[in-house]
């Protein structure tokens, strides 16, 4: 009996053990489907999201930036490759003691670096666009979780050259500032998504590329510039700022029959390769953006629609007042005492008070009317940010004195470049001819549009040259060899206060050769002190562009038209009577070895082979042949420069 007894009690623990057994694979088959759940279902694209990231991860890598190009295919603007540093902080071991590291190679602060990386992110920028040297230190101290990425540094070789049109890019290579801004969305390579694969240790083996057939570098961008003409320009411009101790100057030069811009210099020069170390006020481009009242640069406007109205005639005659002449209770005034002038002197002359008579006579109507289609209220076409609109009040609001200063350039504001445009419609004969600045236009430049008759532009532009050959504002843009046209401006700036300040805008607008243009060259010199008229501050600096314009040629073609003195030469006329002849190209032996005879040929000939052999002539005298030199033919050069005089036939 007490034997049974045991055995059932024995009986009864085996069952409570398989029961405990039993109960606990449960619990644990239980808890596995409990974490199985949470794992693939409550939490499953969590965790799916973060295994990615650990072994995948994706960098965007952008294509090389487009390059630009002058008109003869000399780089402006390139990228290069550079190295930049970047960590992954997950990846290091010791953050403090790699910042340190890291801050004796990136000549850094210690402090700064161990701050970024302590952020809870994969990817921390440390530096970028490093030099080789240093991208070699880093490689080599073999930091973990430390990278070197290939970036592109844009780099501009001709330095300040262009420097305010072409503008800058910023770290990210997205421009900021002149061409490089507004023609971003063609200059900037495509994006590019990489995918990289990592093994437990971090360490890369595969990279697949997302997008790996598309068009990824920047489109490249060729400009209408000539970069031996700009360095020209810029450099008469910075003599014509300097030596009238200015505060800043704009030059161009325009291709008249195509609106080309062949050259556009603003000073105080700005080099974007050191952006940082520069200035808004310094790298705006002032030609686009900034506002000036024209002054008498605006006359043969006026006289043009004055003439295309029949309002007047070449030959009629206006009371100049002898330099004074009241207006209600303003006074206008002449630089010198004139009385009677017909009106081809009155622009010749650069008179004010005739030049308001004959808009009083003409109206705001018309004016207002002539001034807008030559586009002097609405920016142009050249593809620069941040153009002005110019400031042109509508004719109905003008009194008497509105119409009158507007008549001789003030009162109204304009940019340089809408001027530009202007003169550039008066030296095309009078249709509307757009400036432009990229080789790729693809919208016609001249829209065909007739703004003013090919006989009014003829006399207008045979008035120009009178005001510069003959005994006018601009005698001092003459260049020996070819006739010149030009018309002066001295404009009084406005005062922040009200009125008007001491302070002057000179310029010069003018046109090679006068009566068939072939370029537009126009300098604007703002604030020179004394002296600051337009003709003795300006004009020098026209001079000195066109010479260098007329003695290089620049591979366009400037018509060889001189005054007839050559009987080698076919003879033509113009409508107003003047004889000009075509001299064909010839051919000089320039024997460097001992000084050649120049003498007897084309003035332009000559010129044109001593610049190819480096030899820089002076001239004296005005003509358009070689009448005698200095040192004379066949002898020895005086010194190693081979200077040598050339002096000049007088014109009849």
């Amino acid at each position: 009996m007490a034997l049974k007894k045991a055995k059932n009690k024995s009986r009864d623990y085996s069952r409570i053990k398989i029961g405990l057994v039993l109960a606990l694979c449960f619990v644990f088959w239980g808890g596995l489907w409990a974490r199985a759940v949470q794992v693939q279902i409550l939490r499953g694209e969590e965790l799916a999201e973060q295994a990615s990231r650990q072994y995948f991860s994706q960098e965007k890598i952008l294509g090389k930036r487009g390059e630009i190009f002058d008109r003869e295919g000399r780089v402006l603007a390139q990228s290069v490759r550079s190295k930049s540093i970047y960590a992954n902080p997950f990846m290091m071991d010791n953050i403090p003691a790699s910042s340190a590291r890291l801050a004796g190679i990136l000549d850094a602060d210690p402090g700064s670096i161990q701050a970024r990386l302590d952020r809870k992110s994969s990817f921390v920028w440390l530096d970028r666009k490093v030099s080789d040297r240093v991208a070699h230190q880093v490689s080599s101290a073999d930091i973990p979780g430390v990278f070197i990425m290939d970036e592109h540094s844009r780099v501009y070789p001709q330095k300040h050259l262009l420097g305010q049109v072409l503008g800058f890019v910023g770290m990210d290579n997205t421009g900021l500032e002149g061409l490089e801004r507004s023609l971003d969305d063609r200059l900037s390579g495509a994006e590019m998504v990489m995918i990289m694969q990592r093994d437990a240790s971090g360490q890369r083996f595969n990279l697949l590329p997302r997008q790996p057939d598309g068009q990824v570098d920047g489109q490249d961008i060729h400009l209408t510039i000539d970069s031996r003409m700009q360095f020209y320009v810029e450099q008469a411009l910075a003599d014509a700022v300097e030596d009238n101790d200015a505060r800043s100057g704009i030059a161009m030069v325009v291709h008249v029959p195509t609106g080309d811009i062949l050259a556009w210099a603003n000073y105080p020069f700005f080099n974007p390769n050191n952006f940082r170390s520069s200035t808004p006020d310094i790298w705006r481009n002032r030609g686009a953006t900034d506002l000036i009242e024209p002054g008498s640069t605006l006359k043969p406007f006026l006289v043009a629609a004055a003439l295309e109205e029949n309002v007047a005639r070449g030959d009629s005659l206006y009371y100049c007042e002898q330099g004074l002449w009241r207006l209600g209770r303003n006074q206008i005034k002449d630089v010198r005492e004139y009385g009677w002038l017909t009106v081809n002197r009155i622009l010749r002359y650069s008179s004010n008070i005739c030049a308001a008579k004959i808009g009083l006579d003409m109206g705001p109507g018309t004016l207002h009317q002539y001034l807008v289609n030559l586009g002097l209220d609405q920016p142009t076409g050249v593809q620069v940010p941040g153009q002005t609109s110019g400031l042109l009040r509508p004719p109905h609001t003008w009194r008497d004195m509105d119409l009158a200063t507007i008549s001789f350039g003030q009162g109204m504001a304009t940019s340089f470049l809408q001027l530009a445009r202007a003169f550039t419609i008066l030296g095309n004969h009078g249709v509307f001819t757009d400036l432009n600045i990229l080789q790729d236009q693809s919208s016609p430049v001249s829209s065909g549009q007739r703004i003013i008759s090919r006989e009014v532009s003829r006399d207008v532009l045979a008035m120009m040259r009178d005001s510069v050959e003959r005994d006018g504002t601009g005698t001092r843009a003459r260049i020996s060899g070819i006739e010149v046209g030009g018309k002066t401006g001295t404009a009084q700036k406005a005062s922040p206060s009200g009125g008007y300040s001491d302070k002057y805008v000179a310029s010069f607008a003018g046109f090679l050769p006068a009566m068939d243009p072939e370029y537009m060259i126009m300098v604007l010199v703002d604030e020179p002190t004394r002296p600051f008229y337009g003709g003795l501050v300006a004009a020098p600096a026209f001079q000195r562009i066109g010479g260098r314009i007329l003695a290089s040629e620049q591979g366009l073609g400037l018509r060889r038209l001189v005054l007839e003195s050559s009987g080698e030469a076919q003879g033509a006329s113009t409508s107003d009577g003047s004889r000009f002849s075509i001299v064909p190209r010839q051919d000089v032996e320039m024997d460097t070895s001992h000084v050649p005879d120049l003498r007897g040929i084309p003035l332009r000939l000559a010129v044109e082979n001593l610049l190819k052999a480096g030899i820089e002539p002076t001239l004296q005298g005005r003509g358009v042949m070689v009448r005698d030199q200095d040192p004379g033919p066949g002898s020895s050069w005086s010194n190693q420069q081979k200077q040598i005089t050339l002096k000049l036939c007088s014109e009849s």
